[in-house]
């Protein structure tokens, strides 16, 4: 993980660790409803993230192969 996505992601790490801590200390009747939202936001980043990784293999893949070095079949 590069350090500009980890500075992407770390608000809704933040959202994600406050909605925790107040499922912790929510009554009986609150606890379904953060529950809901704490799975919803998960959810919701981690399709995210898998859509960037996505996203990312397929353009390495489409990349054209690199000519640097000896690799270019003539005799040296």
């Amino acid at each position: 993980m590069t350090t500009g996505s980890l500075r992407r992601e770390l608000p809704w790490l933040g959202l994600e660790l406050a909605f925790l801590v107040v499922l912790l200390h929510a009554n009986a009747p609150e606890v379904w409803f953060w529950f809901a939202a704490l799975l919803v936001v998960l959810i919701w980043r981690t399709m995210a993230w898998q859509n960037r990784r996505w996203e990312r293999l397929q353009a390495s893949a489409q990349e054209p192969p690199s000519t640097s070095g000896n690799a270019t079949g003539s005799p040296g």
